[in-house]
């Protein structure tokens, strides 16, 4: 079975909201920067079922684009839909809770989508600025831990903090991995992962491709000053995505070589990624399946490669 932990939807209400017209291609922008792109595959989701059997993707599970810094009141329409979404296509879709998590109306959304079968919940990689250590966020990992529910860590849409990446559209090529690689760094040096011991957190893009500088925490982790344990024991119970980098082999064979293999999850960004819609590789749907194959012929043992490309995925979401 194959799982796409990161696969987006934007209800058609929300898009037509932000003065898109059905069919419309166009970058969404927030405060002079651009935050995404909008296109029909995101809420059209009969392409994206025809999409995933192209791309040899049995299940998918939805975030929303638009969900990380939406009010209550949207967050309830978009966990509405995914869960309708789910409950129509139970093969193919599971979804996962959006909430303003710095409100106590945000978190209890979160909490009634997940007891109504929302498989876990998700947040952004900064919260209205705020790093993912902040105490402010700690009544979220708690919430997440009662529920046994997975949290999943997005890019967040517009970085703050980086005032270098304002031009070029660089906040989302690569502000976004930069952040990704210092919420994980947070969350470890923080002492979240071991204020937290039973919280399942997934961080999307490989982490923001943190394999690549994990030797170096580890060698001056000494440097936070916090950590009662070890880096590699709070860094080996984090679990990373293999989306964000449309199937690069060296991504996937850098995160090979530094993270434990059952803390990785088989995912593509889809339709932002393998699409056409926004990136100019030249990649499409059918280079999902490609990826697959990366992965199945990347020297891993067959049930480690069984588990990156579902197992792992079936399990964080508590799938029969």
């Amino acid at each position: 079975m194959v799982i796409d932990f990161h696969h987006h939807f934007t209800p058609l209400d929300l898009v037509t909201r932000e003065g898109f017209k059905p069919g419309e291609q166009r970058v969404l922008m927030q405060g002079g920067v651009p935050k995404f792109t909008i296109h029909e595959r995101l809420y059209n989701m009969d392409m994206q079922l025809k999409d995933m059997e192209i791309a040899g993707v049995d299940l998918s599970v939805l975030t929303c684009n638009l969900g990380w810094d939406a009010p209550v009141a949207d967050c309830r329409l978009i966990n509405d839909k995914a869960l309708e979404f789910q409950l129509a296509n139970p093969k193919h879709f599971v979804g996962l809770a959006h909430g303003p998590v710095l409100e106590k109306a945000g978190l209890e959304e979160m909490a009634r989508a997940v007891s109504q079968g929302l498989r876990g919940v998700t947040i952004s990689s900064q919260v209205n600025g705020l790093p993912l250590d902040a105490k402010d966020l700690w009544p979220l990992y708690k919430m997440a831990c009662d529920l046994d529910a997975v949290v999943f860590v997005h890019p967040v849409m517009v970085v703050q903090g980086y005032a270098f990446m304002k031009e070029y559209d660089l906040g989302r090529i690569l502000g976004r991995e930069l952040d990704l690689q210092a919420a994980v760094g947070r969350v470890i040096a923080g002492r979240v992962m071991e204020e937290f011991p039973a919280l399942k957190i997934v961080f999307s893009h490989f982490g923001g491709g943190i394999a690549a500088t994990k030797e170096r925490l580890q060698a001056k982790q000494g440097r936070f000053g916090t950590l009662k344990g070890t880096f590699d024991e709070s860094f080996d119970r984090i679990f990373f995505d293999l989306s964000g980098f449309e199937g690069g082999p060296i991504a996937l064979q850098a995160a090979i070589a530094g993270i434990r293999h059952d803390r990785l999850v088989f995912a593509t960004d889809y339709p932002q990624d393998f699409t056409g819609a926004t990136t100019q590789s030249g990649k499409g749907v059918p280079d999902i399946r490609k990826y697959i194959e990366l992965v199945r012929g990347s020297g891993l043992r067959q049930d480690e490669v069984d588990a990156i490309l579902g197992g792992t995925a079936a399990s964080l979401l508590k799938l029969r």
